[in-house]
């Protein structure tokens, strides 16, 4: 007998047993898991029943909120007095009954006017103390609940009138709505209108429901004695609670009670049945035991296992052994995966640098091993160039900047494929994406399809990613020989994003190579205008237009134009050392760095020239403010010890000194106060009042008249004030003082 059928003879008998107690057992657990159902599916009901309540009650407030709001008769209405217009009282009646009409749970709608104590309802408008309501009026004002709705209440609108009074909830919000000075409005909805809304939903024979407001006050049915409240849900807006359960119980109740000897049969059962079990499991537990015994003999003997004398579950080893088996074949899978692609990557690169050309027989040989066709005839090369790589790259981490590569060559595939065209693209360095177009008899679509593809490509990057991309197309060839050659093509086209800009695409037959070292015939123009600069030549700005003129004329590539650029950098470099220590600071510390990092990453020359000549005609200022400086300095010292020396003039003033120097009379007192922080006159005034102190103190000096015409004052009483002013004293006392 197979050893299937052994074992299913085994443990049948022990099966059928223990199956038929937990069918058994499985109805007693179906009896308690509908109840709990039930249960479950009573609370839902109840949610269900007071979220309907709920969502009609809060659209009737956001209705009456938004028509205070909104309706400016209103707002006229609690604004006016006694001598309102009866007919805008009459339009608002008018409003209120359509809002009343409008909100089907709205049974009414009065507004209460605090300056006159006047209450307007749809059909009438009335004093307050004659109205019906007005106790809920009051009780309205004073009160400081934070709920919208009150707690069921009786409702009448006239007084005496004979009608039945409505049991209703009442909805009232303070007007305006941020103080309540003004007045109130008040909406009323009928226990009769709520009952009629869920009234599907209580017509059952098997659910009971009960509604009481936050005070406990019922609103719909009432709860039975004979039933049980399964469930029991309170509004977080209105603060009513929802009692519900079922009329009849019993009908989810329990099986019937299960006898003593029924659990004595069910255990027996299960004893007997665990006793076969272990017999029959011991008995066919020896076959795993000698595959344990082989396998660990072989782990031993193979990975020299630790002789830690611990003993593993059998099947904890097995199934151990097993997992490490299915894990090495994983990682070698992987292995041989990464390897692929690194494979695929290096042939690439192979195929685009021409490092080591392959043979016929090579290239078809590798053509199938990375499951590319064989009969591919036409070729053509495209370089997609990250714009401005290094400003928008550092922003990102390495992880992230590989996903944004990656999601760059998925792009460049699925056009291709969209396009029914064969793409190879990988990438050849950090901002550089090598795409290889190939198709069969011809089918690479020529110049325009070259163009289209780059189109589509550059445009979903544009709309899709955080930067722009510029394409290099290169010649279509017909020999993957020459693939190189195509590659090269699309990386000079390239070379011309200093005149195409960013985000363009470049086809190596729309341009013209110039001969190898063209960029050095600007050389000698590019030292003339540095050296117009250090000159201080006022045409230097317009041979700096023309220079840049001549670079976007010249059509450079993108090589050249930097060689250039740094050149002219250069030039101005070598020209402003040659300027006085000052001057040649300012250039060093701030015009020099300010210009290296302008020209950074710039992509079209157009760029370059606005940034240099500002930063050039900052400069320029800078050294004319320098200069000028220099040579006000110098000036001045020249008019000061003029001064020293003719403090005995009379004429010695402002003036004099200008017709003396050539100099206008603001410039000279501009240029004293700036060097020696005082004005002209005051120190004109100093230096002859120190001379007179000179003579004062000498022994037999002359007159104080006579010492005033000496300092180059005219008239004594103008040079006594201007003493006492300044020293404190007379000359007279000033000489008495200093010869005792």
């Amino acid at each position: 007998m197979k050893i299937y059928h052994r074992w299913l003879l085994s443990y049948l008998p022990a099966f059928l047993a223990i199956v038929s107690i937990l069918i058994f057992l499985f109805f007693t657990a179906m009896g308690n898991y509908s109840k709990q159902q039930a249960v479950k599916a009573n609370e839902v009901f109840a949610q269900n029943i007071l979220q309907t309540l709920d969502s009609l009650l809060q659209y009737s407030e956001k209705m009456i909120i938004k028509e205070v709001l909104t309706n400016e008769r209103i707002r006229l209405f609690y604004d006016g007095g006694q001598w309102s217009d009866p007919y805008e009282n009459y339009e608002i009646s008018q409003r209120v009954r359509d809002l009343s009409t409008y909100l089907l749970s709205i049974d009414s709608i009065y507004l209460y006017r605090a300056s006159d104590q006047v209450v307007l309802t749809p059909n009438t408008m009335i004093q307050l103390d004659q109205f019906a309501d007005h106790s809920f009026v009051e009780y309205a004002n004073e009160a400081k609940s934070t709920r919208a709705w009150s707690e069921i209440r009786t409702f009448r609108e006239f007084q005496g009138d004979g009608s039945s009074q409505k049991k209703v909830v009442s909805l009232w919000k303070r007007i305006p709505l941020g103080t309540g000075v003004q007045g109130l409005i008040v909406a009323n909805v009928q226990i009769s209108k709520l009952e009629e809304t869920i009234r599907d939903l209580l017509d059952s024979d098997l659910n009971f429901l009960a509604l009481s407001d936050a005070k406990g006050m019922p609103i719909l049915g009432e709860v039975d004695d004979s039933n049980k409240v399964l469930s029991e849900v309170t509004s977080a807006y209105t603060g009513w609670t929802i009692q519900s359960g079922f009329k009849q119980t019993n009908t989810y109740g329990y099986f019937a009670s299960i006898s003593k000897a029924w659990y004595a049969a069910v255990l027996l059962s299960v004893l007997a049945g665990i006793v076969w079990l272990f017999l029959a499991t011991r008995k066919h537990y020896r076959p795993i035991q000698l595959i344990e015994s082989s396998i660990r003999l072989y782990t031993e003997r193979n990975l020299n296992e630790t002789s830690s004398g611990e003993r593993q579950d059998e099947y904890h080893f097995i199934r151990k052994a097993v997992d490490d088996l299915v894990q090495y074949s994983h990682d070698y899978e992987k292995k041989v995966e990464e390897s692929v692609v690194f494979r695929r990557k290096l042939l690439f690169k192979r195929i685009m640098e021409d490092t080591e050309p392959l043979l016929a027989e090579e290239w078809d040989q590798e053509m199938k091993r990375f499951e590319l066709t064989d009969r591919i005839s036409h070729f053509a090369v495209i370089v997609f160039e990250i714009d401005r790589y290094d400003a928008v790259f550092d922003a990102y981490s390495g992880r992230d900047q590989n996903l944004l590569k990656f999601v760059v060559s998925a792009a460049v595939g699925e056009t291709g494929q969209q396009k029914n065209t064969q793409v190879w693209c990988e990438w050849m360095s950090q901002k550089q994406l090598g795409v290889m177009i190939m198709a069969e008899d011809g089918q690479v679509g020529g110049e325009d399809g070259l163009q289209s593809f780059c189109k589509s490509i550059r445009q979903w990057i544009e709309q899709n990613m955080p930067f722009t991309v510029s394409c290099g197309i290169g010649s279509v060839i017909d020999n993957h020989q020459y693939i190189s050659r195509s590659y090269l093509e699309a990386l000079e086209a390239l070379q011309y994003t200093s005149i195409y800009g960013c985000n363009a695409t470049i086809s190596f037959k729309e341009i013209t190579t110039p001969p190898q070292g063209h960029a050095l015939q600007y050389a000698e123009q590019i030292r003339l205008t540095a050296q117009a600069f250090r000159a201080g030549d006022n045409k230097w700005e317009d041979q700096l237009h023309d220079l840049f003129a001549i670079f976007i004329s010249a059509a450079l590539r993108r090589e050249d134009a930097i060689n250039c650029i740094n050149y002219f950098i250069f030039a101005l470099d070598k020209e402003c050392k040659s300027l006085p220590l000052g001057l040649c600071m300012i250039w060093e510390q701030e015009a020099l760095p300010g210009i290296r990092d302008k020209v950074k990453g710039f992509v079209k020359i157009e760029e370059v020239e606005k940034p240099i000549a500002q930063i050039l005609r900052n400069l320029t200022e800078q050294f004319q403010l320098q200069k000028q400086k220099r040579i006000s300095h110098k000036l001045i010292l020249q008019i000061k010890e003029y001064i020293e020396t003719h403090y005995y003039n009379p004429d010695l003033s402002l003036v004099h000194v200008s017709e003396i120097f050539q100099l206008h009379m603001k410039s000279v007192s501009r240029l004293f106060k700036e060097e020696f922080g005082e004005n002209f006159v005051d120190y004109v005034a100093k230096v002859r009042l120190e001379q007179a102190k000179k003579y004062l103190t000498e022994e037999n000096s002359d007159s104080v008249q006579e010492i005033a015409r000496k300092v180059g004052y005219s008239h004594a009483i103008t040079f006594i004030r201007i003493f006492k002013k300044s020293v404190g004293t007379t000359p007279g006392d000033y000489r008495k003082s200093n010869r005792n």
